[in-house]
């Protein structure tokens, strides 16, 4: 977001104040989180996780695995392994039911339907899926066996993500079957007037969209993969990840969404943080640091 204007010298700015932390409350299920964002209702949704040897993340590809390990060390977690969560997030609005990506569909995670249902949504009642890039751990559940796995829902995605998402051969029978219930937009939309608006996050992928959802003074920032692991990608944000497209870009927009969110004290919703993935960013020293709402 660009920065606002200074007030002229001679008024007197009124102070900003520090939005307050999303509230988060368990709802029935273990794998469903209930949060507000000022008047509206979200939910946390365990689709899996990933685990795997720090020689094996995909910070290790640039990274030295000393480095990283002490670093997590440092945070008090294993430094042999490397977790993180899948859950995508659903919002039961007046606009319709919001989904934001999708899971893998299957192993090594697979879980969302359990999750949806635990939520009392069926994949009937999921009008609209915005989708922040098309990795196959965010858009793995869009289809199975060549059919919508979500049959009456709108699939949003930026124009450069579908055109990206269209040249990957490995995503072929995805696209096929969700062809006809894409629909794009140009990176930096309002998706939803007042209430969605994407966030051009480009860099892990040529369209990456992060999205922001708006409630009266509150807003949450859905992330999607412009960060990664909640210690590694925070307070090392010019560390490496084997993913990125560009890397470069990537790691220009992760360094300047942390110095925005550390000064606005914007909530935000991580995919690939500890499950449920939200809370905010302050400053710690010359760096960052996630704190859980």
């Amino acid at each position: 977001m660009p920065e606002a204007e200074a007030p002229p010298a001679e008024a007197t700015a009124e102070p900003t104040p520090t939005p307050e932390p999303t509230e988060t409350t368990k709802a029935a299920s273990e794998d469903v989180i209930t949060f507000q964002i000022g008047d509206m209702e979200g939910h946390a949704l365990i689709d899996g996780g990933f685990t795997m040897p720090v020689a094996d993340s995909p910070f290790a590809a640039a990274q030295p695995v000393e480095e990283i390990s002490a670093a997590l060390e440092e945070a008090d977690l294993p430094g042999d392994t490397m977790s993180l969560s899948l859950h995508p997030m659903l919002m039961k609005t007046p606009d319709g039911t919001l989904l934001f990506d999708t899971g893998t569909g299957g192993p090594p995670a697979g879980s969302l339907m359990t999750s949806l249902e635990a939520a009392d949504v069926a994949p009937e009642d999921v009008t609209h899926i915005f989708i922040s890039h098309s990795h196959f751990d965010h858009v793995g559940g869009l289809a199975k066996d060549g059919a919508l796995v979500f049959p009456n829902a709108t699939i949003h995605m930026s124009a450069p993500e579908w055109e990206f998402m269209q040249a990957n051969e490995q995503q072929a029978a995805i696209v096929s079957a969700i062809s006809d219930r894409v629909e794009t937009f140009e990176p930096g939309a309002e998706l939803i007037p007042g209430l969605l608006t994407a966030v051009e996050t480009q860099g892990h992928t040529p369209g990456h969209s992060s999205y922001r959802v708006t409630s009266g003074e509150e807003s949450l920032l859905y992330i999607g993969d412009t960060m990664h692991h909640f210690v590694i990608s925070v307070e090392h944000p010019g560390w490496k990840i084997a993913f990125d497209t560009d890397e470069p870009a990537a790691r220009a927009k992760r360094q300047a969404l942390l110095a925005e969110l550390a000064e606005s004290g914007e909530s935000i919703y991580a995919y690939h943080f500890p499950f449920p993935g939200v809370g905010h960013i302050e400053t710690a020293g010359d760096s960052f640091v996630y704190i859980e709402d």
